[in-house]
């Protein structure tokens, strides 16, 4: 018994015929909420599997232009500059087991056949900021939620290994890729600084040799002390200076931290 209408049903099937065969996209966007890093992740219907966004390609569109769409289909993320990360394809990847595992999906065979076959994935990476807090989940999609990076090892198929791929992406282009503006707000204090790094880099880091390495970059601007009231003295923020990190950038500076 399928808890979908023949309608739905033939929809899923016509969806299929303008896909790509056997090709698919995952995508892994990267957020700090001040504190840990995280990524979306969607649950598909009723079935207790959390997975990466990831969808097919339609034969008329370019792979970019797929990604951003199934983004946007399942998340509600939109205007996203996307990088690819890498390309997945084990001939052990496939979907099979989780399907097999959640017989309450309903789909017919024909379905379920095309879902289980191995699809081999390429994988993007992005960075939304603080701000941006509302998911929405697409249609045929129970839930999608924000987890920390550390929680992803429980996702389906080698979906922990598309986060852990993306998070070596993030970490060895954030000294050649202006990052920083994508993940911090406008004004920020050198400490919150400190947390996104030890954030993408997944330990600590000394709090005086960050703070006078980052200083000596020349990359921040000093615009005043935060209103926050606290029993100690007001923290200074800062701000980036665009032009100097730029060429911090393009300088190859390394930090050392």
């Amino acid at each position: 018994m399928t808890q979908f209408t023949e309608e739905t049903l033939e929809s899923i099937r016509n969806h299929f015929q303008r896909t790509i065969p056997q090709l698919s996209i995952n995508c892994v966007i990267f957020r700090f909420d001040g504190e840990t890093l995280q990524v979306p992740v969607v649950r598909f219907l009723d079935e207790d599997v959390w997975n990466i966004p990831g969808g097919f390609i339609y034969q008329d569109e370019g792979i970019y232009e797929a990604a951003k769409r199934i983004l946007l289909e399942q998340t509600r993320i939109d205007n996203l500059m996307l990088s690819q990360f890498g390309t997945f394809g084990s001939a052990e990847r496939s979907v099979a087991k989780d399907i097999t595992r959640n017989p309450k999906m309903g789909f017919p065979q024909d379905i379920i056949d095309h879902f289980s076959q191995r699809f081999v994935t390429i994988g993007y990476y992005s960075i939304v900021g603080k701000e941006q807090r509302k998911l929405k989940a697409g249609p045929f999609f129970k839930e999608v939620k924000w987890v920390n990076v550390a929680e992803t090892e429980h996702l389906a198929m080698d979906h922990p290994q598309l986060v852990s791929e993306a998070l070596l992406a993030l970490r060895s282009e954030l000294q050649s890729r202006p990052l920083l503006s994508s993940f911090m707000p406008e004004t920020f204090t050198i400490p919150e600084l400190q947390k996104l790094y030890e954030a993408i880099l997944g330990r600590p880091v000394d709090r005086g040799n960050f703070r006078q390495r980052i200083l000596k970059t020349k990359i921040l601007e000093k615009i005043g002390t935060s209103k926050q009231k606290t029993g100690s003295r007001p923290p200074i923020l800062y701000k980036l200076d665009q032009k100097n990190y730029l060429n911090s950038l393009s300088d190859d500076v390394k930090l050392g931290f």
